[in-house]
């Protein structure tokens, strides 16, 4: 699958589920239960014990029914592994030009960290596919994401930090292509408590919501 081919996977489903989780247990039953729910794709960040290994399997066991990236990546030789385990995009936390110059390299998806104008257009124009804006929550969430559209409406957005099935419209609204939502979605309690029915309903709750607000219906 060539990298636009999993762009535009990306930009369909509309949301990234981020799973920061302790186990590799705990990291499969987030998987089973996304796609329980209908979400086809997962980040499975590098704060992961052993996620290499992790994307390795998912990538093995999964197949095609689900598109699997590496999260949190901060270096070149991360990236590198994440890519030859599998990962067919690639997410970074913050401005790291190595990890988006190795990712076109290769030819892999790469949604680079950001925050500031200045470090938007940096990672933008680095090559980034698109740019994750992060923490999003934090600096005004669908607010600050419209105020960045507006002057730079070519740049794909993805806000990720703090966002919920409650501000999810105000993202899309606001000029994201799509999201990335972490505690929300896959909440480390139930994946603790092997609470996969709670992630599902979520996952689907999600997917309905989207579907909703980008055909204009809208309770």
């Amino acid at each position: 699958m060539d990298k636009t081919t999993v762009f535009g996977k990306l930009v369909e489903t509309g949301i990234v589920p981020v799973i920061r989780a302790d186990t590799e247990k705990e990291t499969l039953l987030a998987i089973e239960a996304l796609l329980a729910g209908g979400i086809p794709v997962a980040e499975i960040t590098m704060t992961v014990p052993d996620a290499i290994t992790i994307i390795e399997r998912c990538v093995r066991d999964f197949a095609d029914r689900l598109l699997v990236g590496a999260g949190t990546v901060t270096d070149s030789a991360t990236c590198a592994k994440a890519i030859a385990a599998g990962s067919r995009f690639v997410v970074t936390p913050a401005v790291k030009t190595e990890v988006i110059e190795l990712c076109r390299k290769e030819g892999v998806c790469v949604i680079g960290g950001a925050l500031t104008p200045t470090e938007i257009l940096a990672v933008w124009e680095a090559g980034a596919d698109a740019v994750k804006i992060f923490p999003a929550k934090a600096v005004g969430g669908p607010a600050y994401i419209r105020m960045i559209h507006e002057p730079m409406p070519h740049i794909p957005l993805v806000p990720t930090g703090g966002v919920s099935l409650e501000t999810v419209e105000g993202y899309f609204d606001a000029g994201a292509a799509f999201v990335g939502s972490g505690g929300d979605l896959v909440n480390r309690r139930f994946l603790k408590n092997g609470e996969r029915g709670l992630i599902t309903e979520r996952a689907a709750e999600y997917l309905s919501r989207i579907k909703e607000i980008r055909s204009g219906k809208r309770p």
